[in-house]
């Protein structure tokens, strides 16, 4: 294949030696100007293939030399570097029809997405699904250039999972590739927004419904209504998973899907306490220290009074709850003795079902060579998150309930991610063991791929002394340690992780199912 042609206008081009080097290594050609005239002429005399083009030049600007290009030749891919996230450029930019652009300081594995995006691209455009998926690849950078808030990622992500049972009909080796990247891409912006906004969250009504909020939102206007409420939670369930579910959940019920985000970390002892006490962890270890265990890496040992916290939860939202049930179902005899007894439990007005499957085969999944091979990525996720539900008692179960005069919430506590990239870590002996996120004392991580919560309690999260830290993994980074680093990206590169901050983990379907007719 021939060489990709490279432009590259920057007026410090002295400081593009390391990228240039790259660049070279992976098989591009790379030329550079410092100057807008400079690029014209460059591009009047040779042919290029894209040009990385810098927004603030003296003399001719970014803007100004990118309309002329355009006018030289408007189908050469330009993509602008700026340092500028103003509203008003990226418009300017936008109508002048740029392929992409960079935010500064970029790095090389962001040149070589913007690059294989743009190109893979006229490949897709092959076939139908191509041309729709271009479109909404346009719209996606678009929103992106735009700084979306909370409301516009939820239906950014939804859009995204929809796409991925597309694709995966589609079996498009190029379309399931630019789809990966574009996620990416997605979940470097999404990562960065919420370490910006999260601390806000927690201090201000102005934000979305998040974990402990589902019980007052959901639940209590479900139990008003006099029917029996079925709140089922399936553990680590990303919305795509549900995506794949939901026709057969729509054979049974009218649904109304609603989209919600996982407090920080994305874990079972936080997330799931949170939705059932309708607190954050710093005041559910303050108000109910006997519920809250101090051994951090003890999952289930912050889990055992989930009942116990709902039922205080519910009292303190002013509600009379006559009588509830709370299940977990682990294996296959607990789901057959929920399955066998459901039908007399119908009076008993809430009924609290924990399905932790999904959430077990993560974790066993990065152990079991057998369960690498069988879901090797994403696509294969779903396929057998689908083919588990159609052979479990959990579809049975909700069969049975679907033919009473009943409701069913059903949701999840947070998601997980594939994880690809490995993220130094430093702390002690007592750091936790987790891959997605960490605490300890004096943590110190990469502050490019994580988040370090120096004071735990402003992110609404106990700590044990008062050097205390949280470091949560954004995109698809997961920790090692800087003396077992390829220990550790052996074991779990690849693998299905989560408590870190991604798209995947935090933004959550709830779904309330109620029965036809």
């Amino acid at each position: 294949m021939e060489q990709l042609r490279i432009l590259w206008v920057d007026d410090e081009v002295e400081n593009l030696k390391p990228f240039i080097m790259f660049l070279t290594d992976k098989g591009y050609q790379v030329k550079t100007a410092t100057n807008g005239a400079d690029a014209i002429s460059m591009v009047l005399e040779g042919k290029f293939d894209l040009i990385l083009l810098d927004e603030m030049m003296p003399g001719m600007d970014g803007l100004s030399t990118l309309r002329e290009i355009n006018r030289i030749n408007s189908s050469l891919p330009v993509v602008m570097v700026t340092k500028s996230e103003e509203e008003g450029l990226m418009e300017d930019a936008i109508a002048s029809q740029i392929s992409d652009y960079l935010i500064k300081p970029v790095n090389p594995n962001q040149i070589i997405l913007a690059i294989k995006k743009i190109f893979q691209a006229d490949e897709i455009r092959k076939n139908k699904i191509g041309e729709d998926y271009a479109k909404f690849s346009s719209r996606l950078n678009q929103a992106l250039m735009m700084e979306p808030d909370w409301k516009q990622w939820q239906e950014i992500y939804n859009e995204i999972c929809r796409w991925d049972l597309t694709i995966d009909a589609s079996n498009d080796p190029a379309l399931s590739q630019m789809h990966f990247l574009e996620k990416m891409n997605c979940n470097t912006e999404f990562s960065n927004y919420i370490s910006r906004v999260y601390k806000d969250w927690l201090k201000s009504d102005e934000r979305p419904v998040m974990s402990f909020d589902l019980i007052s939102e959901y639940l209590i206007p479900e139990l008003k209504r006099d029917n029996p409420v079925y709140f089922v939670v399936l553990d680590c369930m990303r919305l795509d998973q549900y995506n794949a579910l939901e026709p057969f959940l729509q054979e049974l019920f009218d649904i109304e899907l609603h989209l919600y985000y996982s407090i920080l970390p994305t874990a079972t002892p936080y997330s799931r306490n949170a939705i059932f006490s309708g607190l954050l962890p710093v005041d559910i270890a303050r108000s109910f220290p006997e519920y809250w265990s101090s051994t951090t890496d003890l999952d289930n040992s912050r889990n055992r009074n989930e009942h116990q916290l709902l039922e205080a939860h519910i009292k303190d939202l002013g509600y009379e709850l006559d009588k509830s049930k709370y299940i977990k179902i682990f294996t296959v005899e607990e789901g057959n003795y929920v399955l066998r007894k459901i039908d007399s439990w119908d009076s008993e007005g809430l009924l609290i079902l924990v399905y932790n499957f999904l959430d077990l085969l993560a974790h066993h999944r990065s152990k079991n060579q057998i369960l690498k091979e069988t879901i090797p990525d994403e696509e294969a996720l779903r396929a057998f998150t689908k083919h588990w539900f159609l052979h479990s008692t959990l579809y049975d179960t909700l069969l049975k309930i679907a033919k009473q005069n009943a409701t069913v919430i059903f949701t999840t506590d947070h998601g997980s991610i594939r994880v690809n990239r490995a993220s130094q870590v430093v702390g002690d002996k007592d750091t936790t063991s987790t891959i997605r996120y960490k605490q300890g004392r004096n943590l110190s991580s990469n502050g490019k791929n994580s988040l370090l919560a120096k004071d735990p309690e402003e992110y609404g999260l106990p700590k044990r002394s008062i050097i205390d830290n949280f470091a949560f993994a954004k995109e698809d980074y997961f920790f090692v340690y800087p003396n077992s680093f390829h220990q550790y990206m052996k074991q779990y590169n690849g693998t299905f992780q989560h408590g870190g901050i991604s798209m995947e983990e935090m933004i959550l379907p709830l779904a309330i199912c109620r029965s036809k007719g």
